[in-house]
């Protein structure tokens, strides 16, 4: 993980999307607080689950929805036989 100030990375975008792969993500930061990630994508991504486990919405309904089954009484995972 390398960490770029936001006016580096507007002068060096090209050149830090072809480092991604060996860097793994770069944390990118204006006026000293992170702001951003850049992370690589390829082939062997999968964009919507990433997608989705950094959605807000996402997890407030998967609660919402696990908070209405436990006062359904619907069986929890965990319990259902293999």
């Amino acid at each position: 993980m390398r960490i770029q100030n936001l006016r580096e990375v507007k002068g060096k975008l090209s050149q830090i999307v072809n480092e991604l792969p060996e860097e793994h993500s770069v944390v990118i930061t204006k006026n000293g607080k992170p702001c951003a990630v850049l992370l690589p994508v390829n082939e062997e991504t999968d964009l919507e689950s990433f997608l989705l486990a950094h959605n807000p919405k996402f997890w407030q309904l998967l609660d919402q929805v696990h908070g209405e089954g436990e006062e359904q009484g619907f069986t929890d995972f965990e319990d259902v036989p293999d």
